[in-house]
């Protein structure tokens, strides 16, 4: 990590980074940075790319393109969605391969084979889409970026994980929470998590897609300093950005790639605004100017929207009015945290009101949730398009239509084509046309929708191949193209738009701007909210300007400067960020506390845990109360053996499901490798002999079991629960191949003294259950493995971006569980000394339900060994009430199966309550 005195010394001689906000295309009034780095003079390249070319199926998305990077300089990388920059950086980053052309660092040639390897070679990346993992805090997101730290026991470092973290947090004077869910953090702050963390490490090439994207103009201030820092210290920047103040700006190069092609390379004083349009488009660009509900015209009528004195139930903002008219455009702009989308998400009903009202053309709308705004006819485009704005496995039209699927159906005849009445002696009960009439709109018009999403993409100039392509292969900036399209098919009143040109190329918000003027003049009312205060200034009739929550200033769109907006959205109170503050006012005993204590953050745990202790406590205290000899130390000892058994297999289970699979041959693989040990214990040799040899006989059944399982779901690229299916039934059908109808017993009394002994009643399985809990716990939580195995369960495609593999991850995950398959087949075995075909039959649902029941999300990425344990004995002591009730049989398994629907509904509930 840099010295904290070049950060300072840094900060001093940026003075000038300021950027000055402008409106329109004078953006030579911008001042440049002072140049902290090194004279460009007489250096060499510090990277490389000689004729790179890279072709995907159908298309052709680099070719022949030559780049170079300067040590201590920042080029810029500019051309429309779909001209090639992605691509580039991706084969930069390791994310892809080139298919010819080569890649030099330093001047030597180098195969980048993934984003780990790019790292080792000091290349860091900061993604546009920064899509962390939303169950795991915001420190360990950061940490992933560049490779979790270890101790010398090879754990990970979880003290210097946090340390680190919060050093950058305060550096960036940005109020996050580092201890929290990444889940929590909007799109922005995230954004400035990714690039706090990729100063984490002395880079040689920092590069920064669309890094301002979701910044207001303070935040690309902060980001302009840390830019600064990096080349005083001699990295290159690549700078990929549609923001054209930006470029000019900070650029000492700028290179233009178009259609995969390379157009040039220039100094940036060698370019104007005019220019470089011209080399990304081909084309002049139509200038748009939205100016224009008259004052007279808005007084005259009814506001299309009205908001009274409306507040959040969560205080992220507080008595807001505003209104806007038909063929009006409100600008809302603000710093990160001012509650700009927060408003949007209470008027689109996905945040809950506490008070207010809400009014369109003049009627009081009740908006509870978004169907409801739809009804009043209120459509949202929202700033995160990853998550809330695309269904990544849909195709481009099946988004494009996504909210007209009503409109598009297949309907009955329209009343002036249908047949003349008939006469009364004909017209008896017609079945047909009684369907016809009533259930024909329920079917989907697929001529239609292609018709539709063919206007979008034609109209919005989409840049797809097909519109059955999944909109996951298109560019970031065609697919916030088709989440526009969509809202526009749908013709709303009131139209709010989340930074609707994020991540947009030139060309392609002009076109934006040119419809949102279009659907203005046929009377719909926007609501525009955007972070680039350019586009604020130029666009909209009227400014609102919030800050901690409240309308701060208002502003006519005539006549009003950028350095105005500007200044109404900085806080009053100064720029101490809210979190360093806390910092400062720890006391002495807390701090220690604290750095003592970070392991404790790492657990993982649910919220559900302590009720889980509650129930298992009354559950308890009810049976001793109730039974007779229940709190015996023998029957003590046999709940604990059982509940070990039970939390081995829970945690097999659990393994599996915190990676994103799901594995259902549990019971048969049990089966299995407890007939292999049994088979191997009635050998005639020496119990010395076939007792070990029998405990790797099971283990090594149970582990070869689990990377079957993993092998054949990653090769067949098959889901696990489909795969485990079968080798549910194969493993069965093997069991009872090798027992032949018969049952294995008279097993030497030495093997079942491994887990109870006769004599002094010790229960090894006890003691083997607590090793595995403790074991599970340090691996799930101290080892970069079982960090990985929430990684990648919480988000593959962030999982691929930071380099961890998910073939060897998924195989560790089912291996790992399949060891203690085996463990727990030994230990039955052990304990019943007889081995039967049937065994274990069923124990699938129940070794999900204790993960499940235990706080393990059945979608990976959460979870945690004490949920575990707990669920495992609370199902077992549920088991002794059952009996006590005279409940047995399959009705069991109906109140494990409501247990596990419990689970399952808690655990969503809770997730939409954190979102």
């Amino acid at each position: 990590m840099r010295d904290v005195c070049l950060r300072v010394n840094c900060l001093i001689r940026v003075q000038s980074t300021k950027l000055t906000a402008v409106s329109g295309e004078n953006y030579g009034a911008i001042e440049k940075p002072t140049d902290c780095g090194m004279n460009s003079v007489n250096r060499s390249p510090v990277l490389e790319l000689d004729k790179v070319t890279r072709t995907f199926p159908g298309v052709v998305a680099l070719s022949e393109v030559s780049f170079d990077l300067l040590p201590g300089e920042v080029h810029a990388l500019v051309g429309e969605n779909g001209a090639g920059k992605s691509t580039l950086i991706n084969l930069v980053s390791g994310v892809l391969h080139p298919d010819g052309g080569f890649i030099r660092l330093n001047g030597q040639r180098v195969g980048i084979t993934d984003p780990v390897a790019a790292r080792k070679k000091g290349i860091i990346t900061v993604h546009q889409e920064a899509d962390f993992f939303p169950t795991l805090s915001v420190a360990e997101n950061m940490a992933l970026l560049h490779g979790l730290p270890t101790n010398r026991w090879s754990l990970v470092d979880w003290r210097s994980i946090y340390v680190a973290a919060q050093r950058s947090m305060d550096a960036m004077r940005e109020a996050i929470d580092i201890e929290a869910p990444a889940s929590r953090l909007r799109v922005a702050q995230r954004h400035m998590a990714q690039i706090a963390s990729a100063d984490l490490e002395n880079a040689k090439v920092v590069i920064l897609d669309e890094p301002t994207s979701a910044l207001t103009t303070v935040e690309a201030e902060w980001l302009f300093e840390q830019i600064a820092c990096l080349k005083q210290n001699g990295s290159g920047i690549i700078y990929i950005s549609h923001r054209q103040e930006d470029i000019f700006a900070i650029a000492d190069r700028i290179t233009v790639l178009r259609d995969g092609h390379r157009i040039w390379t220039r100094s940036r004083n060698e370019v104007t605004s005019e220019s470089m349009i011209e080399a990304m488009v081909g084309r002049e660009l139509e200038k748009v100017r939205r100016r224009g509900v008259a004052v007279g015209n808005r007084e005259n009528s009814h506001p299309r929207l009205k908001i009274s004195n409306l507040n959040d139930r969560r205080k992220r903002f507080s008595n807001i009015n505003l209104e806007v008219h038909a063929g009006e455009i409100l600008g809302i702009y603000g710093l990160i945290g001012a509650g700009r989308t927060e408003l949007a998400h209470t008027v689109f009903g996905i945040r809950k009101v506490s008070s207010g009202t809400i009014e369109v053309d003049g009627k009081p709308r009740r908006v509870r949730k978004p169907q409801d705004a739809l009804l009043a006819g209120i459509a949202y485009l929202p700033e995160d398009r990853l998550q809330q704005g695309i269904c990544r496995g849909l195709s481009v039209r099946a988004n494009a239509v996504l909210t007209t699927l009503a409109q598009l159906t297949l309907h009955p005849q329209k009343e002036s084509e249908k047949e003349p009445p008939k006469t009364k002696r004909s017209s008896r009960f017609n079945l047909s046309r009684l369907l016809q009439k009533n259930f024909l709109g329920m079917f989907a018009n697929r001529k239609a929708e292609q018709k539709a999403a063919g206007q979008v993409a034609s109209q919005l100039q989409v840049r797809h191949r097909s519109l059955e392509q999944p909109i996951s292969q298109l560019s970031g900036g065609n697919q916030q193209k088709i989440v526009i399209g969509r809202w526009l098919l749908a013709d709303p009143k009131v139209l709010i738009l989340d930074e609707p040109t994020r991540g947009v190329d030139v060309g392609a918000k002009a076109e934006i701007h040119r419809i949102l003027r279009s659907i203005t003049e046929r009377g719909c009312a926007v609501v525009m909210i955007s972070s680039e205060l350019p586009e604020v200034l130029n666009y909209s009739d009227r400014i609102l300007v919030m800050r901690n929550g409240q309308i701060a200033a208002s502003f006519s769109g005539e006549d009003t400067s950028a350095a105005e907006v500007a200044t109404a959205a900085l806080p009053t109170d100064g720029c101490t960020s809210p979190r360093v503050v806390k910092e400062i006012d720890r006391s002495a005993i807390q701090r220690w506390f604290t750095e003592r204590t970070t392991t404790v953050k790492n657990l993982q745990l649910p919220r559900g845990e302590i009720g889980l202790l509650v129930m298992v406590l009354i559950l308890g205290i009810w049976l001793g109360l109730t039974s007779d000899g229940f709190f015996h130390p023998a029957n003590i000892a046999q709940l604990l053996a059982d509940t070990a058994l039970w939390v081995i297999l829970g945690l097999a289970a659990t393994t599996v499901i915190i990676t994103g699979g799901i594995d259902i041959s549990v019971g048969s693989l049990l089966a299995l490798s407890a007939a292999g040990a049994g088979l191997v214990l009635k050998l005639p040799l020496s119990p010395t002999v076939t007792i070990p040899l029998a405990i790797f006989v099971a283990l090594s059944v149970g582990i070869s079991g689990g990377l079957i399982n993993g092998a054949i779901s990653l090769i067949g690229r098959v889901h696990p629960i489909v795969v485990t299916l079968g080798m549910m039934i194969i493993y069965r059908g093997v069991v009872i191949g090798l027992l032949r109808g018969h049952q294995i017993s008279y097993l030497p009394q030495a093997f079942g003294n491994l887990v109870v002994h006769p004599e002094s009643g010790f229960r090894g399985s006890i003691v083997f259950g607590g090793l595995v809990a403790v074991g599970m716990h340090v691996v799930f939580v101290h080892t970069r493995m079982g960090r990985h195995f929430f990684a990648l369960g919480a988000s593959p495609t962030a999982a691929r971006t930071v380099g961890i593999s998910k073939p060897k991850t998924w195989l560790w995950a089912f291996g790992l569980s399949g060891l203690l398959v085996g463990l727990a087949g030994l230990m039955e075995l052990s304990a019943s000394m007889n081995m039967q075909s049937q065994l274990a039959k069923g124990w699938e649902l129940q070794a999900i339900a204790v993960a499940v029941i235990g706080g393990v999300s059945i979608i990976g990425g959460r979870g945690n060994v004490l949920g575990v344990v707990l669920s495992a004995l609370l199902l077992r002591l549920v088991n002794s009430a059952l009996v006590r009730w005279q409940i047995q049989g399959d009705q069991v398994d109906v109140v494990v199966g409501g247990m596990i629907l419990a689970a399952v509904l808690f655990d969503l509930a809770w997730r939409r309550r954190e979102r």
